[in-house]
């Protein structure tokens, strides 16, 4: 049995080649051509033809009728494929993957065939279906990667239309399908092999048919021709006949030959074949069409559709085109009602619309008005929402307009405008599809924009005011429905243009504010950015409107100021509206007192003058106007008292305008303005202007002086008043004055100005260019009204920079230029006085006042600014005294420190703070070792501020302990036992918050120290060096020993940290000086060596409890010591003695950080430890030889090598005063 590869030969499927309009349609791909490379010039020509692909689209679209889709506009019969399902375009679902997979397989298949069939007999029936079958897979193949092809084409032209779309450029795809039509040629050699090497196979029918097909596909018509005859002739019973007489009168029809063409038509449906029976009987009724039977041929299209429509689906998309073309037979034959009702019965409901549309539109072209007019009126009944409405009752107007019957073109066109306007029931109906609306926009835009065109014209012509007014209603109508929105899609291309029509009727109406309204819009008017409206809209319209918006608002505001009636034109008038509109008029200044009037606001109409004014002059630059415009909008702000603004544009037009007559007045009265208002910066950048430029400001004429001084005064007043004071910006006006006077080195302000900016600078810390700037003022301008200032001034600076000598020296300078201040103005006012008293007695009668009064009001300026320079400068000579004392101090120069604070103490005796000076004036003594002024000073402190209510609590108490300490070094022990006492009598006196203090605490501390030194001395001197006194001196250094720790202990509990430590020192040396003395006793005589060993061994056992105690005591002491932080000879001489009593202890003085002697809790901590074990030690046995003094312990209050503390008195001096 055979085994026949075939793809539903028997399966016939009607596809149309043109694509149906029906849902049912499908488009088709476009023929299929060999590639063949193109030469340059056509290369050229496809590129422009891409490039302009998507504007000939939208122009195409543009020209389709209202409710017709472009599928609907295709002209004469729809064409077929072949009805064998071979070569029809079969339903299918794109699936790359698959088909991939299926195009493997069918290579294999390929190979497979090619492999087998060299190896079958020539001759063998076999092999010649082996052949077919491999045709048909070359014809898969083909099919396959025609359809590759095109993809890509698809994707390739995609791409490129998105880079003209950028604006990039590019190369236009072209198709390219080699590949496949490779495959196809070689199916095409197969069939034409089985052809001629097999007459006898068995589908050979087919075979021709195939090959006819491909043929005519190629272009080759007449041979495909040939091959269909003889598929007919060989093969009359074959299936594949009736699709080959569709194939020739298809020939023929194309050809205008209608007879052969009709001949095969009815033999093809003779077939009864359903689909070959439709198509043949539908291509039939074209054939009476084009042979002028037109209502045959609308029987046919009849009888097409009701067969169509009881196949169902089968005959679908046939059934679509028929209903299609009976557009056009009804067209031809003006059946409108016929259509009508015809399409409602038969056609689905949602075709309707469509093709009665198109009927409609074939019946505008065939000039059938009437019944294009009947048609498009039932379109709108039917649907008055729908989305094609607008078009539809555009397509009546022109329908009318093709009539001639112009009232009823302004009738329709009003319901058009009334209907389908932004904003009416149709558009918020449809407000979703923006589409539909732009559409509706166009068409309802252009209908109403020939309306209002049409009365504008009759307005002109009648000139009546109520014409005008209609005119004017329309014009309004239009701008608020397609003028006005914030889409430019729905802003007319006309727009711009209506707009200044719109504001011409109003001025032509002397509407004066809503023409200035208007022209103000068509000014700000942003055409939209299409190259339509761009071309349309006349930019000379924005510039007559700019300007005659100024001439709209210069009448409002006369209107306002009562300078001329505002209008109202009656019925029946006339109207000009080719009046000359008139000029801007020249303006007049007035000077007005810029410090009496109070700013006012503009009215609304003034301010939009000169708002008006402003446009036209930055829009059209050099305009012949501008310095009319300028003035006028100046002087309205000037009238108002707006100064500073009406002072900057009169420094405008001077400067474009420096030798017109106006320019120097306005300059003055410009200056004027902005210094009464005390706009310093806008007067000083407007005067250099006026001064830097020749023409206005001639050099050497008495304006350009008077201007040069303007500059400078103004400058410095910007400076001072605005960056400095106002705007607070220190370091800026520091620049700023220096700037000043660099630019300014002999003004009567450069000193002034470097005063402030040493000021500004010290304020901001900027210390190097306040020195500067104070050395310049001094050196540059001496006998300057500011030098004290600066003297007073530079000594802080120069303290900032630790120029300490400087900073003294100088505030001794500031003392001695004040005081010689003071002296001159007392001469002065002396001197003036007699004058004074002289001038009365003298005077002349013919004194008239003049230049001498002016001079005479500068130097009492001068002087009064002198004077309030020298009281300001009174305040500070204290400071000034006191910060020298302090800088020279702290240099070491104490005569000069002592005399300058001698100076404060006598000069300000009721300041508060003079006992602290006084104070302080010891301390510079104590400094400098110079004791007895120290003491001197100390003491007179005492004596003059003891009971001072100034002076801080206990401070009197800390100067007698100062005096003390300078007795101490001078060692003037009268002077130190009175101190002393004083000191320990004092005590009980002070209050308890006092004796708190800790310094106070110290001092006292100290002074009970010093009281014990005979105790310690009759104690230390006490030695065991003669055995025949042994036992009566270890008895009474036993007694000392007791009063030695008594005493001590009582030290300890004051309370003072430091002196507390050195109390617990002398303890412990104590205890140490009595083992040593024992240890050191002499030998008693008569002892054998066995006796002396026992001797010396009961020695120690009497020592070494007290070196015990020594120990304790010492270390007690060095652990408080630690604790506090106090370092001196005494914890030095603790661990000394601790390292004699166990040698290495201390392998290096143990360091400890100062803290001062601040801790009382050593009376209550040690004084606890050391109660009782130390009192209660052995007494020593007589015999004991006298001890050797413990190394370093002195006598003295003092460790050796170190100074007494000081401590700081309480209300302690906070150093340099501002």
């Amino acid at each position: 049995m055979k085994v026949v590869l075939r793809f539903g030969a028997l399966a016939v499927g009607v596809a149309l080649a043109a694509g149906g309009v029906g849902e049912a349609a499908e488009e088709t791909a476009p023929p299929r051509k060999v590639a063949t490379k193109k030469s340059s010039s056509k290369a050229a020509a496809r590129k422009a033809e891409a490039a302009s692909k998507k504007d000939k689209e939208a122009e195409k679209k543009a020209e389709l009728p209202p409710g017709v889709a472009p599928q609907d506009m295709r002209k004469g019969p729809a064409r077929v494929k072949p009805a064998t399902a071979k070569f029809a375009d079969m339903p299918r679902i794109a699936d790359s993957k698959k088909d991939a997979l299926a195009d493997k397989k069918r290579d294999e298949a390929i190979e497979g065939f090619k492999r087998l069939i060299p190896k079958l007999q020539e001759t063998s029936t076999q092999k010649a279906e082996m052949q077919y079958r491999l045709s048909e897979l070359y014809w898969e193949k083909s099919k396959y990667l025609y359809q590759l092809e095109m993809e890509k084409f698809l994707a390739a032209e995609k791409a490129y239309d998105a880079a003209v779309a950028r604006g990039e450029k590019a190369t236009a795809p072209e198709q390219d399908h080699r590949d496949s039509e490779r495959y196809r040629a070689e199916t095409m050699r197969i069939y034409e092999a089985i052809l001629s090497e097999y007459p006898d196979y068995p589908a050979r029918d087919e075979v021709l048919f195939s090959l006819g097909y491909n043929l005519y596909e190629l272009n080759r018509r007449e041979d495909a021709v040939a091959r269909y005859e003889e598929l007919i002739r060989d093969f009359p019973k074959s299936q594949f006949v009736p699709d080959a007489y569709i194939q020739l009168g298809n020939h023929y029809f194309e050809n205008n030959k209608l007879a052969p063409a009709k001949e095969n038509y009815e033999k093809a449906r003779a077939s009864g074949v359903p689909k070959i029976y439709a198509y043949a009987t539908y291509k039939l009724s074209w054939c009476d069409f084009n042979a002028g039977d037109l209502d045959a041929g609308l029987k046919k299209l009849h009888e097409v559709v009701d067969y169509a429509s009881q196949r169902g689906e089968e005959l679908g998309d046939l059934r679509t085109e028929a209903l299609n073309d009976l557009t056009v037979f009804y067209v031809q034959l003006d059946q409108p009602k016929e259509a009508l009702a015809y399409f409602k019965q038969k056609a689905p409901a949602k075709r309707q619309g469509r093709l009665l549309a198109k009927t409609a539109a074939g019946l505008v072209d065939a000039g059938h008005f009437d019944s294009a007019i009947l048609v498009y009126r039932t379109l709108i009944d039917d649907s008055p929402m729908g989305a094609n409405a607008p078009e539809y009752q555009q397509a009546v107007v022109r329908a009318f307009e093709g009539l001639r019957q112009r009232q009823q073109v302004r009738k329709e066109m009003k319901r058009m405008v009334d209907l389908y306007r932004p904003g009416g029931e149709w558009w918020t109906a449809n407000a979703s599809n923006a589409g539909v609306l732009r559409n509706a926009f166009s068409v309802t835009e252009e209908a109403m924009r020939v309306m209002v065109t049409e009365y504008h014209q009759e307005a002109q012509k009648t000139r009546q005011v109520e014409t005008y007014r209609l005119a004017r209603d329309i014009y309004k109508q239009y701008v608020d429905a397609f003028a006005s929105s914030d889409n430019p899609e729905f802003v007319a291309d006309s727009a711009f243009n209506i707009r200044f029509f719109y504001a011409e009727i109003l001025w032509a109406l002397e509407e004066w504010e809503a023409a200035a309204a208007e022209y103000d819009a068509v000014v700000a008017f942003k055409i939209p950015d299409r190259d339509s409206a761009k071309e349309v809209s006349n930019e000379a319209y924005r510039k007559s409107a700019s300007y005659n918006a100024v001439l709209a608002y210069d009448k409002l505001v006369k209107i306002e100021r009562g300078q001329i009636a505002k209008s109202d034109l009656k019925d029946g008038q006339k109207v000009d509206e080719k009046k000359d509109k008139g000029d801007v008029a020249k303006q007049k200044l007035v000077k007005r007192d810029a410090k009496e009037q109070a700013e006012q606001p503009l009215t609304k109409f003034e301010d939009r003058l000169v708002a008006a004014c402003d446009t036209y002059n930055t829009l059209y630059p050099g305009n012949q106007d501008e310095i009319d415009l300028r003035y006028q909008a100046a002087v309205i702000l000037y009238d108002r008292a707006h100064f500073v603004d009406a002072a900057r544009r009169f420094g405008e037009i001077i400067e474009k305008f420096p030798e017109e007559r106006r320019s120097r007045d306005a300059a003055d009265l410009t200056m004027y303005v902005l210094e009464s208002r005390e706009e310093w910066k806008e007067l000083n950048t407007l005067s250099r202007k006026f001064l830097g430029n020749k023409k206005l400001s001639k050099p050497g004429s008495d304006f350009a002086l008077r201007v040069a001084r303007v500059v400078e005064g103004s400058q410095y007043k910007y400076v001072d008043e605005v960056v400095y004071k106002k705007e607070k910006n220190p370091a800026k006006a520091a620049e700023e004055f220096l700037t000043f006077v660099t630019e300014f080195p002999k003004s009567e302000n450069a000193d002034r100005a470097l005063t402030y900016a040493m000021v500004i600078a010290q304020e901001a810390g900027e210390v190097d260019k306040g020195i500067t700037a104070g050395e310049r003022v001094l050196k540059e301008y001496p006998n300057s009204a500011f030098e004290l200032k600066t003297r007073y001034t530079l000594s802080g600076l120069y303290e900032k920079v630790a120029e300490f000598k400087k900073a003294a020296a100088m505030s001794e300078s500031f003392v001695a230029e004040y005081d010689a201040a003071i002296k001159a103005r007392d001469a002065q006012s002396k001197k003036a006085k007699e004058k004074k008293a002289k001038a009365t007695t003298v005077a002349k009668k013919d004194d008239t006042p003049g230049a001498a009064e002016d001079a005479e009001s500068k130097r009492a300026q001068k002087a009064a600014e002198l004077k309030a320079q020298v009281d300001a400068a009174g305040e500070w000579v204290a400071d000034a005294l006191f910060n020298a004392g302090v800088w020279y101090d702290g240099l070491g120069e104490s005569q000069k420190a002592v005399t300058a604070w001698n100076t404060y103490l006598a000069r300000f005796k009721d300041r508060k703070d003079v006992p602290q000076v006084a104070f302080s004036i010891g301390l510079v003594w104590e400094k400098e070792k110079k004791w007895g002024d120290a003491a001197r000073a100390f003491n007179r402190f005492v004596e003059d501020y003891g009971r001072d209510s100034r002076t801080a609590a206990g401070q009197a108490y800390l100067a007698r302990y100062h005096e003390l300490l300078a007795y101490q070094k001078m060692k003037d022990v009268r002077g130190q036992e009175k101190a002393q006492d004083e000191l320990v009598r004092g005590w009980n006196k002070l209050s308890e918050s006092v004796r708190k203090d800790t310094a106070v605490l110290n001092a006292y501390g100290h002074a009970r120290f010093l009281a014990l030194e005979p105790t310690w001395k009759r104690f230390s001197e006490i030695k065991f060096t003669r055995v025949s006194t042994i036992r009566r001196d270890l008895t009474n250094k036993q007694k000392e020993m007791q009063r030695v720790e008594k005493e001590y202990a009582a030290v300890l509990a004051t309370g003072s940290g430091e002196w507390g430590i050195a109390a617990l020192t002398r303890i412990g040396l104590a205890y140490a000086d009595f083992a040593r003395n024992i240890m050191d006793s002499p030998d008693p005589s008569g002892l054998d060596e066995e006796q002396l060993s026992m001797y010396r061994a009961e020695l120690e056992n009497l020592a070494l409890p007290l070196e015990d105690k020594s120990s304790e005591a010492l270390e007690k002491g060095l652990q408080k010591a630690y604790e506090l932080g106090i370092y001196s000879e005494w914890t030095l001489a603790a661990q000394d003695q601790i390292n004699r009593l166990r040698p290495g202890a201390y392998a290096q003085v143990k360091p400890v950080t100062y803290r001062g002697s601040s801790d009382s809790r050593i009376a209550s901590g040690v004084l606890k430890d050391l109660n009782g074990p130390i009192s209660a030690s052995a007494e020593p046995k007589p015999a004991v030889p006298e001890a050797v003094p413990a190394e370093g312990a002195k006598p003295a209050a003092t460790p050796e090598g170190t100074e007494p503390a000081k401590p700081e008195p309480t209300a302690s001096l906070e150093g340099v005063r501002r």
